[in-house]
């Protein structure tokens, strides 16, 4: 073998993320295809409360984030091993934080610890999967709670330095006070710790990050 062929340099950060962007654009992963796909779960998330005539219902996931449900293609088709992610709050339910809570009376309190809720009870399992058809893909259906308030979320603190736009900051500073973005918990827990704790979901605020 020579020198070149078995020493050839790995290519750097800046060829691999170049190398991505052309792959995702190739595939259909434009700003304008991601734009009308979230449009479109907007669309199925009205459906879905007009038809159940219940305003709790959210389509999250890859599907709402302008990814399609697909890691190949972006192009209106789900992909057969993917689903849609479909979340409904369970109504008078709602979870407060020790140390965070402001809400009136004395409300029973739970720890945060790292990104979870201490709370035993609940099975670790976040989803109940439906299997899709001819005329429409797999569902996930997730029950969660309210939580009364978000944690601190780090780029949003206080003399925190940060890379992202700030007219991204300002809007994830809405997320947090929106009633169409409520802070909520899942059935979902650490490593060994299944049925201890709710995890603290974030996909309103990752939603608006995209």
């Amino acid at each position: 073998f020579t020198y070149n062929s078995h020493f050839r340099c790995s290519p750097s950060d800046s060829e691999l993320s170049h190398q991505l962007h052309s792959a995702l654009e190739q595939s259909g992963f434009t700003e304008s295809r991601a734009a009308l796909q979230s449009a479109a779960a907007d669309v199925l998330q009205q459906i879905l409360r007009s038809r159940l005539n219940y305003d709790n219902f959210f389509v999250i996931g890859s599907y709402s984030e302008g990814w399609g449900n697909s890691l190949t293609t972006l192009d209106g088709r789900t992909d057969s091993n993917s689903d849609i992610d479909v979340m409904c709050l369970i109504p008078g339910r709602e979870y407060h934080q020790r140390g965070l809570c402001e809400c009136d009376g004395a409300p029973e309190q739970h720890e945060f610890v790292n990104g979870h809720i201490q709370c035993s009870g609940f099975a670790s399992n976040p989803a109940d999967a439906t299997d899709g058809c001819t005329l429409r893909p797999a569902l996930d259906n997730v029950s969660a709670c309210r939580l009364c308030r978000y944690p601190p979320i780090a780029p949003l603190l206080p003399n925190r330095v940060s890379n992202i736009p700030h007219s991204v900051l300002e809007a994830l500073r809405k997320v947090l006070t929106s009633a169409s973005s409520p802070c909520h918990v899942v059935h979902a827990a650490s490593p060994d710790r299944g049925g201890e704790e709710l995890r603290v979901s974030t996909s309103f605020l990752e939603n608006r990050m995209l």
